[in-house]
């Protein structure tokens, strides 16, 4: 027996375990765009001020993401990740017994200093359990975990507006997490973090890089940083408002609208598993992304101008799934690629930065254009911001040469 298969069950359970919490983290972060539409009638607001309930998420975690990055490169990761889950669990619980509208902000506050844990944690464990020849597996495997709670939550939400209560449904995926994070606890010592696990170096020319807010700084960590922003403003812009935007643009029904979320996040996790086979069988990881970034762009641009039925919206939503998916375990990689070792947590942190960033920037903006009767423009500039995600990977790949990104 190899030394690798010898480690297989230690790297699979954990591989479980913080899929597991970031499946509920990407859970309980989901919980209010399948809700717009149900918020505005119960609290009297607007699309803008549900788009404020998501921007102030991303601001919270944003402010302390960078600071929780540095601490997990400090700290045992593990005991960041489990009170990172209970707080966002906590304050799905507080969504669900909100009466008032300032009541859902304070919530949202809290979910966003909850949602800064999981990436820095998550990358920075896997990086140092899982072995080298599985990581853009067990990295595909995290990010499915993620988008399958992206998938669950509007399933869930819908189903409980339809029959149940989303109060209760709410109270309960809170307290889902809370069992997780438990079960985290009391698990912790499988849990390891230390940055010299397999071989105890970085990766090429990554070893040899700065540490600190140089190496955050520099063009290779960058180039990456802008690839999350223009991708995250994208998808969270169209993920927002999906349901909204067909109601008012094609005046599909709330509930199927909330469906067509499902379908999104479905087919896109099914890109990801994918997209991890093809990761450990190449080393072109920015043509991959550049690929499936194309087919997304050009489905979701579809949906708005094509004057289709809601079985043809499902089917090119469910292509653009596919493709953003496949592109999720080589983005990890060309990270990874540019991260000397022991700089996981900050790294990956920064890139959740970048997400925050743009996660604040697009609830408004695309709530906007819903509420000015321009839902089409909600398609419309999700692609043109996946085109600018392209770019960013073609342009570092020029900069630095078509070995630095592997590409």
């Amino acid at each position: 027996m190899t030394a690798l298969a010898a480690d297989a069950p230690r790297p699979v359970k954990v591989v479980g375990l913080v899929s597991l919490g970031h499946c509920l983290n990407h859970l309980h972060v989901m919980v209010a765009p399948p809700l717009a539409v149900t918020w505005v009638a119960y609290f009297q607001v607007d699309y803008v001020a549900i788009g404020v309930i998501m921007a102030l998420t991303a601001v919270a975690s944003a402010v302390s993401v960078v600071p929780v990055g540095f601490l997990v490169d400090r700290v045992p990761a593990r005991y960041v990740l489990i009170a990172g889950l209970a707080v966002i669990s906590l304050s799905t619980v507080g969504f669900g017994l909100a009466e008032t509208y300032w009541q859902l902000l304070v919530c949202a506050v809290f979910a966003g200093l909850g949602n800064t844990v999981f990436h820095p944690c998550g990358y920075t464990i896997l990086s140092a359990t899982v072995p080298k020849a599985w990581l853009g597996r067990a990295f595909s495997v995290h990010t499915f975990a993620g988008y399958a709670g992206f998938a669950l939550t509007p399933a869930i939400v819908g189903l409980a507006i339809l029959y149940w209560d989303w109060r209760g449904a709410l109270v309960a995926l809170g307290l889902l997490g809370l069992v997780v994070a438990l079960a985290m606890l009391l698990n912790r010592h499988d849990l390891r973090d230390d940055r010299t696990a397999g071989d105890g170096k970085a990766d090429g020319a990554a070893a040899d890089r700065p540490g600190g807010f140089d190496l955050l700084f520099s063009l290779p960590v960058m180039m990456c940083f802008l690839f999350f922003l223009f991708t995250t403003i994208s998808y969270w812009g169209f993920d927002s408002f999906l349901p909204a935007s067909l109601f008012e643009h094609r005046g599909v029904p709330e509930t199927t609208g909330t469906f067509a979320l499902t379908a999104f996040f479905g087919f896109s996790a099914l890109g990801i598993l994918i997209g991890g086979v093809i990761a450990d069988r190449t080393t072109r990881h920015g043509q991959i992304a550049a690929l499936g970034f194309t087919i997304a762009a050009a489905a979701i641009f579809l949906i708005g101008e094509l004057a289709i039925g809601v079985w043809g919206i499902f089917s090119l939503i469910a292509v653009a799934g596919v493709g953003a998916g496949i592109v999720t375990p080589s983005r990890d990689l060309i990270v990874r690629k540019v991260t000397p070792a022991g700089q996981t947590g900050k790294v990956f942190a920064f890139m959740t930065l970048a997400m925050d960033t743009g996660s604040f920037v697009a609830p408004p903006v695309f709530g906007l254009l819903v509420d000015e009767g321009h839902a089409v423009w909600l398609f419309r500039l999700t692609a043109i911001m996946l085109v600018l995600s392209i770019f960013t990977v073609t342009a570092t790949r020029h900069v630095h040469g078509r070995g630095r990104f592997a590409s």
